[in-house]
């Protein structure tokens, strides 16, 4: 029995190592043969030859670079709630700084404009806008009663006040507008010497050289200028006629010159 056990344990190592020689066997037959490499052909080398002008390099300068100032030291700034105590450092917290004051030019300081006063106008002498004013505008009742208007004029040129002396020119005529809007004038004067209002002697006699008279006696507002052909030359004046029938002398004059 154990010879039959060593015959077979010899056949089995000896089957064993057929078997590895086999393998190694198909082992050495698969491992492939080198395939060549392809030979690869050189490539022409290129060479690069420069054709421009070297410039030349920048020729260093010198920069100027400003010396720095000296800075101001910082200042304290005061917290918000100490506010007592930043009251008493704020005159020490900024040192003076080295920055130059410029020091004051002496441009003069260009003063305001005066206000140059504006010349009044000459004061133009006023010219009367007629030769003739109305100087006096005098009434007297009439007793008895005429139903009648007069009125009564003088016109006269002072040549002199004293010692009086008056001239009567002839040409002129008095114009009266009654109120019922009607116009009546009286006749020219002539050179000389003027006639009486009423009646010498009267106490309500006046020299006259011009009158107006018609009727009925008409009470209401009056208007009487002095005219010289058609132009007028004296003011124009009103008065009131009463109900209660009255005479009226009115005098024109021109002032001496």
């Amino acid at each position: 029995m154990i010879k039959h056990k060593s015959l077979l344990s010899l056949l089995l190592v000896v089957t064993l190592v057929g078997s590895l020689g086999c393998s190694v066997g198909r082992l050495l037959v698969r491992v492939p043969t080198p395939t060549p490499e392809p030979t690869k052909t050189p490539r022409p080398t290129f060479t690069f030859t420069p054709n421009w002008t070297p410039t030349p390099p920048p020729t260093p300068t010198a920069t100027l670079r400003a010396e720095p100032q000296d800075e101001a030291p910082p200042t304290d700034t005061p917290t918000p709630g100490a506010t007592e105590e930043a009251g008493e450092t704020t005159a020490e917290a900024a040192p003076p700084t080295d920055t130059p004051i410029p020091p004051p030019t002496n441009t003069p300081v260009p003063q305001p404009p005066t206000d140059t006063p504006t010349p009044e106008p000459p004061t133009a002498t006023p010219t009367p806008a007629f030769p003739f004013r109305v100087v006096n505008v005098l009434s007297h009742p009439i007793e008895p009663a005429k139903n009648l208007t007069y009125i009564t004029g003088l016109v006269g040129i002072v040549l002199s006040e004293n010692p009086p002396d008056y001239r009567f020119p002839g040409g002129y005529r008095m114009r009266v507008i009654d109120p019922a809007g009607q116009t009546h004038y009286s006749e020219v004067t002539g050179e000389g010497t003027p006639g009486h209002s009423r009646c010498p002697g009267c106490g309500d006699d006046h020299p006259a050289n011009m009158k107006v008279e018609f009727t009925p006696y008409i009470a209401g507002t009056y208007k009487v200028a002095l005219m010289q052909g058609d132009a007028q030359v004296s003011n124009e004046v009103e008065f009131q006629a009463d109900p209660a029938e009255h005479y009226f002398w009115i005098e024109f004059r021109q002032d001496a010159p």
